[in-house]
């Protein structure tokens, strides 16, 4: 449990706990006596988290886990002991790890292994690659949001003596904590019963600027690391302690971003400092300069340079959500100014500090129009910011212009993520099916069984149904690339209601970020209407657009045939698509805008069976997922009978418990 002392004994931690609190000069204070304990206690302090009590999940008796630093290519041990007190089997994913042929320890569950028994070990063995900032977090259940997860760095030998660069002190794991473990929040949500505050006042979405859903669960709490505060509807905070980062005038640092949200995406600022984007996802792009605001979804990170050239006091890191107070429930929005993550930049020397009691406040971007980074939509001509947005990212070592795998016509898959899959309890679908997980791992009886078997996968003209979805990518030979264009489509859902981005991952890759498509807006910069480049066509009259707009198939005598087909419009892609002589970003993590599209582009080089999914937590548990089956013509992809012989490697030791 957060918030909670344990008894010491024999340099143990045992299971008999003290609740604790804090005071308004903000020191820990045992609830039962409201004394501070002294070291005669022999207590173990708390993981403090926002400053609330709840249970959560610990990796070595810490939230979030260690940070993981390797180099890249070095072989990595990783022994994983599950020690949850009850029959959960768990898993953990190596977040950006491509796992080239290592595609058994990828770490989701019933996809690439078995998950681990409660009280029994597994050892995960990899190479560190690519290099960059990454993360490890759990594939199994909500897990991952009560706590099991970590940052884990790749380091590379392109030093820069002028940055420091110290991942262990400067890397940010951004979080939305909430007041309840994860499972009981997804089955609220699930069962349609809603949020209510303290006086039953329904919890209605609230909004970004463009009108899109942010969130369908209330925010509670910020943390950055271990540490966050918990503000109440008046706006007052509980005092709990927050991380100080310390930095020497005059000095460079490289802050390390990492987006382990549930669900909200934050735009991150430091007060009076501009920023300097370098890398996102691992990889290092041409540096975006004087940049007030990132945005980092859920999965996503950031690198980013902060130049310590302010007057020596202590600055408000915030990590702010992007709901806008002016849409949405007006219930809600008096509190949005205080969704937020906070930490303090501390100047070496500095005499002027913050005090526990202060309350972080939001600056404005020194006078000037504010500049953004990675914004879920499009600002209009009139708006009050700037954003430099994925697509306009260059890739520094320019490793996408004049590829000869590029050259030729690519295959192009065309698939939907959205609400229109229709299910007993919920519609988060991938092309109209719900995803779920298969009985046994590929290869085997039991996961053909639960395969889909076609798009529109009921063998019927409904589109909708729930199995195991898999993309076959086997057409596309081993080695060439090919483009997936994923789309945010509204299908059924009425335009004055519209709903969220997604930020999709493909796990075993790094990606080509070749086009993100918008959809129109309304002067005011509002949603209006989707974006006009991809069209849904109805076979059988050629013409006719789409009731939902996703591909289908159906069985006739025997055999599937396309029922209704997602293209580009008139069959042609835009210019963007077709240019072969950009620089394009990778990732591994993007965000696809409501009404609108992004396509990826990679090389299928890397066998195996890799999920692709909506990051946010709720989506990804209700089926907003497939699975990539990667083999190449003339090969086949089997589980590994055993693991591979490593002759140098790093040994690391996760024990997941119940903090």
């Amino acid at each position: 449990m957060s918030m909670t002392y344990y008894d010491i004994i024999d340099g143990d931690r045992k299971l008999v706990g003290y609740r604790a609190r804090y005071d308004e000069d903000g020191n820990l204070v045992l609830v039962s006596t409201t004394r501070r304990p002294t070291n005669e206690d022999r207590l173990h302090p708390p993981i403090t988290v926002d400053g609330e009590f709840r249970p959560l999940i610990t990796v070595n008796g810490q939230m979030p886990g260690p940070t993981i630093i390797a180099r890249e290519n070095q072989t990595l041990h990783i022994t994983v002991y599950n020690e949850l007190p009850n029959v959960e089997g768990i898993s953990i994913h190596w977040h950006g790890m491509h796992q080239r042929g290592t595609s058994a320890m990828d770490g989701v569950a019933f996809i690439s292994q078995k998950p681990i028994p409660t009280h029994q070990s597994f050892i995960y063995k990899f190479k560190a690659f690519p290099n960059g900032t990454h993360w490890y977090h759990a594939h199994s259940g909500a897990h991952r949001t009560d706590g099991l997860y970590g940052a884990l760095i790749v380091k590379d030998d392109k030093l820069d003596f002028l940055i420091v660069d110290r991942p262990e002190e400067y890397t940010l794991l951004l979080m939305d904590w909430q007041k309840d473990p994860s499972i009981d929040l997804f089955y609220q949500i699930r069962n349609s019963l809603g949020f209510y505050d303290d006086d039953y006042t329904a919890f209605d979405d609230t909004k970004a600027l463009d009108n899109t859903q942010v969130a369908p669960i209330p925010f509670w709490s910020g943390i950055i690391n271990n540490k966050g505060r918990h503000y109440n509807k008046d706006g007052q905070h509980n005092f709990a302690a927050l991380n100080k980062f310390s930095v020497a005038h005059g000095e460079h640092y490289r802050f390390r971003l990492i987006g382990a949200q549930a669900l909200y995406a934050y735009k991150f600022s430091i007060e009076n400092h501009v920023l300097t984007v370098v890398a996102t996802d691992g990889h290092y792009i041409n540096r975006i300069t004087d940049v007030h605001y990132v945005i980092v979804n859920t999965g996503e990170r950031y690198d980013v340079i902060v130049s310590a050239d302010q007057e020596i006091r202590d600055y408000w890191i915030l990590a702010e959500t992007i709901e806008d107070p002016e849409l949405g429930d007006p219930n809600f929005n008096n509190r949005i100014m205080n969704h937020k993550a906070e930490a303090i930049l501390h100047y070496e020397d500095a005499t002027q500090r913050f005090s526990n009691s202060d309350v972080s406040r939001t600056w404005s971007c020194l006078s000037q129009t504010c500049h953004y980074v990675n914004c879920p939509y499009m600002p209009q001509e009139n708006s009050s910011f700037t954003c430099q947005n994925v697509e306009k990212f260059r890739d520094a070592f320019n490793t996408a212009i004049n590829n000869p795998k590029f050259e030729k016509n690519l295959t192009t898959f065309f698939y939907d993520f959205g609400f229109d899959g229709e299910t007993s309890t919920s519609g988060s679908s991938v092309d109209g099916i719900n995803f779920r997980f298969p009985s046994d791992l590929p290869s085997t009886n039991a996961f053909r069984a639960d395969v889909c078997p076609g798009r529109g996968c009921d063998n019927s003209t409904a589109h909708h149904c729930a199995c195991t979805h898999v993309i076959d990518i086997s057409n596309v030979k081993q080695g060439d690339a090919l483009d997936l264009v994923i789309t945010n489509s509204p299908g059924t859902k009425p335009p004055n209601n519209p709903e969220s981005s997604h930020p999709v991952h493909l796990h075993g890759h790094s990606f080509y970020v070749v086009k993100i498509g918008y959809p129109e807006y309304y002067s005011n910069g509002t949603y209006q209407s989707p974006n006009q480049d991809i069209e849904c066509i109805v076979e059988e009259t050629g013409e006719e657009e789409c009731e939902q707009f996703i591909t289908v198939e159906k069985e006739v005598n025997g055999r599937f045939i396309r029922n209704q087909t997602v293209r580009w419009r008139n069959d042609t892609p835009p210019e963007e698509v077709l240019r072969r002589d950009v620089s394009f970003p990778l990732k591994d993590t993007v965000i696809v805008p409501y009404g609108g599209y992004t396509v990826i582009r990679f090389i299928a080089d890397n066998p195996g069976w890799w999920l692709l999914h909506c990051h946010i937590e709720i989506h990804q548990l209700e089926g907003m997922a497939a699975v990539v089956r990667e083999s190449g013509q003339g090969s086949s992809w089997t589980r590994p009978q055993a693991w591979p012989v490593v002759m140098m490697a790093t040994l690391l030791s996760i024990i997941i418990l119940m903090g």
